[in-house]
Order: C-alpha cells, then sequence, then structure tokens
C-alpha cells in the first residue's frame, strides 16, 4: 500500500509527468486526496488536463520545483539518475521511486487485471476497463493511450477491481502480482534493457506465474511453448487460429466499417459479436477481454454492448482528417508487427495505402532494421522521418537515411524526408484516392496534424 511510504494527504512530485502513464497516476492519486506537481519538458494535453484539475506543473527541470513539503518524487523511467531533480530530492533524503515501482504499490492490495505483451497492451486494457465498467463492477483503471469513450487515460473507481498496462520495456511488471495476467504476445522489442530476446521471453514467463489466473494468446508461438496450456484451471488460451484453444473465433469477417466474429468459450458459444475498430488483431485482443469474461461470470449481453459501443484508443488509427484525396490516420504503431498489422488493416480501407513512418529509438532502429525494412511491402509510398531518439544518444551508422535504402531494397518504395516541408511537397504529387497513415511512437502524431491542419486552413 503507499500509505506504507507516506501519509494519506502528502504532496507527490512527478517527473516526466506529461508522459501517458505519469499522468494517469497523477491523476488517481489527486482524486484519492493526494497533493501533486510536476514537471515535464514540453506541454503537452496530459499536462493542460493536470492543471485544468489544479495540478502544479512546471516546464523545465529544476531544484526549485521540488517544494519544501514534498514527500515522494516519482519519475518515469526515461528520466535518467542524472537529472537534476532526481539528485536533488535524494541529496535531501526525499523518497524517490520509479513510475512502476509506484503502480505496483497502488495495485497489488487490489483485485488487479494486468495486461502485458509486446503489442495490443493498451486497446486490450480500454477493452477490458469498458467491459467491466458496463457489468457495474465499478473499475478503476491505469491505461497507456486515452480511451475515446471517456476522453481521458483514467477512470476512477470504487471497487477493489484495478485494470493496469504491465508494461515489459523496464522489466517493472515483474512487481506486478495480478488477480488476472493477460500476454497478448511477446516479440523482441526493448533489447536495449533485456540484453537479448531471451531474458525478455524468460520475464513474461515469470509475469504469467505471478499471475493468479492467466489468460495467453495461443497463437504466439513462444506462449504455445510454455508448460500447463490445457492442463490448468487457471488458464485459459484464446485464439483466431485453432479449436485447440480454450476460447476461439470462428465466422470472422473484416471491413472497413469493424469486424463481425463468434466465438466459442468453454461454457458458451457467442454468434456475430461486432466491433468497429478495423483488423484482425483487434479481433484477437477482443478474444483476451471475452477470456476476462468468461473468468469474471460477465454476460453474452455486456459482451456484446461493450465491443459494439467500443471507439478505440487515440493513436490506434486515429482519423484525423484528409491531405488532397488521402485520408490521413494516426497510428502509435513502433514495432515491425505493430506496422505490419496496421497497414494490413488499412488496405481493408483502399488499395492505395500510403506511410509516414518515424523510427523510434536509434536503439531498437539498430537491433530492428532489416525486419523494419521487410514491414512497408505493402504500401505504394513511404516517407521515413528522422529518428526520434527518446533521450537516447546516436549510433553510429544508424539513421533514416540508411533505413530508407534498406527498404528500397526490399520493395522500391521509401524516400527519405527531413522536413515538413519536403513531406508537404511529396504528398501533393499524389493524385490516387487512398489512405495515409503516419505510424510512430515520438512526434509523427504533432507532425502529421499540423501537415493535415495547413492543408485545412490552405484550403479553406
Amino acid at each position: 500500500m503507499l500509505e506504507q511510504i507516506i501519509q494519506k494527504g502528502s504532496k507527490i512530485h512527478f517527473i516526466g509527468i506529461g508522459g501517458v502513464g505519469m499522468s494517469s497516476l497523477a491523476q488517481y492519486l489527486l482524486s484519492k486526496g493526494y497533493r501533486i506537481t510536476g514537471s515535464d519538458l514540453k506541454p503537452n494535453a496530459y499536462i493542460e488536463k493536470l492543471k485544468s484539475m489544479g495540478v502544479e506543473v512546471y516546464i523545465g527541470h529544476s531544484i526549485e520545483n521540488i517544494e519544501d513539503d514534498v514527500a515522494l518524487v516519482v519519475s518515469s523511467s526515461a528520466v535518467k539518475s542524472d537529472n537534476v531533480e532526481v539528485v536533488h530530492a535524494e541529496k535531501r533524503n526525499i523518497q524517490h521511486i520509479k513510475r512502476y515501482q509506484l503502480l505496483a504499490y497502488i495495485v497489488n492490495e487490489e483485485k488487479s487485471i494486468a495486461v502485458a505483451g509486446s503489442h495490443g497492451k493498451t486497446t486490450t486494457t480500454s477493452i477490458c476497463a469498458s467491459l467491466l465498467s458496463n457489468a457495474g463492477f465499478d473499475p478503476t483503471a491505469i491505461i497507456g493511450g486515452k480511451l475515446r469513450n471517456i476522453n481521458n487515460n483514467v477512470i476512477v473507481g470504487k471497487s477493489d477491481y484495478f485494470i493496469v498496462e504491465a508494461d515489459e520495456s523496464d522489466g517493472g511488471f515483474l512487481l506486478l502480482s495480478p488477480y488476472i495476467g493477460v500476454v497478448t504476445n511477446i516479440d523482441n522489442d526493448h533489447l536495449g534493457f533485456y540484453g537479448n530476446f531471451e531474458n525478455e521471453k524468460v520475464a513474461f514467463y515469470d509475469f504469467m506465474e505471478n499471475s493468479s489466473f492467466k489468460i495467453l494468446n495461443y497463437d504466439d508461438a513462444i506462449i504455445r511453448q510454455w508448460s500447463g496450456l490445457g492442463k490448468s484451471d487457471s488458464i485459459l488460451t484464446y485464439s483466431l487460429k485453432t479449436k485447440k484453444a480454450d476460447i476461439y473465433a470462428y465466422d470472422m469477417v473484416l471491413s472497413e466499417e469493424g469486424s463481425i466474429f463468434s466465438v466459442k468459450t468453454p461454457t458458451r458459444r457467442i454468434e456475430d459479436l461486432k466491433i468497429k475498430i478495423i483488423g484482425m488483431h483487434n479481433i484477437s485482443n477482443a478474444l483476451a477481454v471475452v477470456g476476462i469474461a468468461e473468468i469474471l461470470n460477465i454476460s453474452e449481453e455486456i459482451i456484446r454492448k461493450t465491443l459494439l459501443e467500443f471507439e478505440g484508443v487515440d493513436r490506434r488509427f486515429t482519423y484525423i482528417g484528409n491531405y488532397n484525396s488521402l485520408k490521413v490516420y494516426d497510428d502509435y504503431a513502433h514495432h515491425p508487427t505493430e506496422i505490419k498489422a496496421t497497414l494490413s488493416a488499412a488496405r481493408l480501407l483502399s488499395d492505395n495505402v500510403y506511410a509516414v513512418f518515424q523510427p523510434h529509438r536509434f536503439s531498437r532502429t539498430a537491433y530492428l532494421m532489416d525486419d523494419f525494412a521487410k514491414s512497408f511491402k505493402n504500401v505504394r509510398r513511404v516517407f521515413i522521418l528522422d529518428i526520434y531518439p527518446a533521450s537516447e544518444k546516436p549510433i553510429e551508422g544508424i539513421d533514416s537515411l540508411t533505413l530508407a535504402e534498406k527498404i528500397n531494397r526490399v520493395s522500391s518504395n521509401a524516400i527519405y524526408v527531413n522536413e515538413i516541408e519536403q513531406l508537404k511537397k511529396h504528398l501533393n504529387q499524389i493524385e490516387d484516392e487512398g489512405v495515409l497513415v503516419a505510424l510512430g511512437a515520438g512526434s509523427v502524431s504533432s507532425i502529421i496534424r499540423k501537415v493535415v491542419d495547413d492543408y485545412k486552413n490552405s484550403a479553406a
């Protein structure tokens, strides 16, 4: 419990408060009576939300941001140990913890549902939060994106059900002890932290072992190797591909308006479920949530209502406007597997798919360069922006021009662009009707939104 560290109502200072995970925790603790301050390098929508709730947020890092009555300092994983505020807090003997430690303190005393996986965490967590809310469980949810149905990244409920994303990027998910643990898939990411993929696989297995009930994607080749699948009352598997899983989908129909599918569980068949968010990967995410409904005995009526009404998560294939004859979508995909899934969904809308991709982190680009190069085979053009460093230092020989050259060896459709006006110039040459998808976890969202806004203003 957090009260074992600091008294109820104490002041907590968040370093990097504008991050999606940090801002949601700050909102939650504010609702519980704690006093909150924070700092970050740049303003954003999450910071504006916090300010509107009365939180003092400082832009820029300074020792003056940590006031005399601060009892706890929380920093995001992106904040380095030599950050001036971290150093100052430690000199003053103020308790300092990481975001994932704070999350564990909060949720491990609750009946938590934790969603882990290399891909699909945010969407699955969001559908789960909507499911439990519709079923009257009155949950709390800490979400890694803005849930469109509520236009926020946090739900504060009154029950002991607590839904969270279990982030593997810094190993912090191993501090969680979920009532229900979900693993959507396992992919080779965050190798800068884990050192190699084998270590990352072990971490996911340990997370599963920490969970009382386990919901696992049987379509994932690594998960299928785990022992005990199908032999334990505490494990439910789900699949898009095989009836060997405990829960499986059938009669799937994908379209530009969403998907229709039926599902078989150990206790029932549910026919013709409808979900608005497009793509096969989102049916898989929905199956994980059906597994949660199975454990919690949530009715077919609530499952059906939840999927039908779910509007998605901001930056998960979000339509933001038009540019010439192109419909423009914004998506968080920043790993080759995610990119391929998103572009596959885009092809449900048009055969003419264009992409703008901003690689995220030099280390990820270095580890996955060849996989990224194979990710854009089915697009007409992909415009490659400079790598978003996310506080990393450059790596010699790893840059976006090199990535564009590698893509062109595979599919001859990449163009490196290093400024917004250059991107606009290329987009102006596209006359076909089609879809443009902006991909990446860095600043590409603000870039593509400015491009669309400039076009709209020029056409007005």
